[in-house]
Order: structure tokens, then C-alpha cells, then sequence
């Protein structure tokens, strides 16, 4: 069975989308559009601020144990099983459940730092806001 494909270049008159011709609907897309921009601006930078944060705390720990080892990630995972084994007595869900005990943990610290930090975020995000409303 052939795979049919049409796109905009197949010559088929595709309707585009074409600019409000009166001007009340010009009015209506001008006011929707600003608070539709605001709503993507707030979005993007709070995705940014959150994924900062989290990387950089979930990332901290392994940079510390890769820098205790030299950077030798065989070692690491050694030393990572030797401590699971020693205190967990490689019992397999144990270790699942230090693992997810861990995972909480740093999870919870990354939050903790995120409201922290909202109060800049918030003022940082309503300035931006302003001064594109005054211009």
C-alpha cells in the first residue's frame, strides 16, 4: 500500500490563514495577543528557573562522588555497591527503597531551594512584565 502524503507544495489549494479584515476583529486579536504572550513568557521563564535548580541539585552529588574518585566512574559504582551492600545488607529492597528514600531527598532539597528563590523569580518576572507594558 503506496504511502500518500500532501503537503502545502503539492499544488492542492490548501486554505491559509489569512488577517481579520474588519478592524473589531483586529481589536480582539490585538487584546488576546498581549496576554497570550505574557502567559508563554511566564511559562518559559519558570520552566528555566525549575530546571536550574533541579539539574543543579541533582547534579551536585555526582560531581562531589566523581570528584572523591578522580573521575573514575568504575570506582564510583564499586564504592556504590560496597556502601549499599554494607549498610543494606544486599538485600535488593532495601536498596530499592534507599534509592527511592534518596531520590525524595534531593527532590525535597531542590524544593526547598525553589521557594527560596521564588520571591527573585516572582520580582525578577513582574519587572520584565512591567517594562514591556510601558513600551
Amino acid at each position: 500500500m503506496p504511502l500518500h502524503l500532501v503537503s502545502p507544495f503539492d499544488g492542492e489549494d490548501i486554505p491559509l490563514p489569512s488577517e481579520p479584515s474588519s478592524p473589531s476583529e483586529q481589536a480582539l486579536l490585538a487584546r488576546l495577543r498581549h496576554p497570550f504572550a505574557d502567559i508563554c513568557f511566564i511559562l518559559l521563564k519558570a520552566g528555566a528557573f525549575l530546571g536550574a535548580i533541579y539539574l543543579a541539585v541533582l547534579g551536585l552529588p555526582l560531581l562531589f562522588f566523581l570528584a572523591l574518585v578522580g573521575g573514575n566512574l568504575d570506582l564510583l559504582f564499586l564504592q556504590l555497591g560496597n556502601l549499599s551492600a554494607h549498610y543494606l545488607a544486599t538485600d535488593h529492597a532495601a536498596q530499592a527503597l534507599f534509592a527511592g528514600e534518596l531520590k525524595l531527598g534531593l527532590f525535597g532539597i531542590a524544593t526547598l531551594i525553589a521557594i527560596l528563590r521564588l520571591p527573585r523569580f516572582l520580582d525578577d518576572v513582574a519587572r520584565t512584565l512591567d517594562r514591556e507594558q510601558d513600551q
